[in-house]
């Protein structure tokens, strides 16, 4: 089951990137992977958590998930170059799988919405990619769902 793509936040990201930067006319490639990158930047924080808690899929490469906890790649690259930009529930192991699902679907997008960016609360939610900032702020929302989720079974 599809949790969520960057294809599905492509659209609003690039209208905003353009207004933003001002940029008419044909994207070079390094604007559209900026532009894949920051509509797929909330997902990545969350795969980010997943794989430091080392909660990942049976099908995760073990040496792309080592770079994504070392900091040699974010979340959202891990997304974009692994997963081909989407996110499936088969990428997290059954130990997390029915938080995920609940989490994921019901509170996620608020808590990004209401953490991220650490640096402006106002800037709009397509409009960065997050740094480790960002993560240990949606971090800790993440960890007390889940500490509460574990709580309830």
């Amino acid at each position: 089951m599809t949790l969520d793509k960057a294809e599905w936040h492509w659209d609003s990201t690039e209208e905003l990137f353009r207004e933003k930067n001002k940029v008419k006319g044909n994207l070079t490639q390094k604007q559209a992977d900026e532009i894949w990158l920051r509509a797929g930047n909330h997902i990545g924080l969350f795969l980010r958590w997943v794989i430091d808690n080392h909660f990942e899929g049976d099908e995760a490469i073990p040496e792309e998930c080592d770079k994504v906890r070392s900091g040699k790649m974010s979340g959202a690259e891990y997304l974009m170059c692994d997963l081909d930009g989407t996110f499936w529930d088969t990428d997290v192991n059954k130990d997390v799988h029915d938080f995920v699902l609940d989490y994921y679907e019901k509170k996620y997008f608020k808590d990004y919405g209401d953490t991220c960016p650490v640096s402006d609360k106002d800037a709009p939610c397509y409009s960065f990619i997050s740094g480790d900032d960002d993560y240990k702020a949606i971090k800790e929302k993440i960890d007390k769902a889940y500490k509460d989720f574990t709580a309830k079974k």
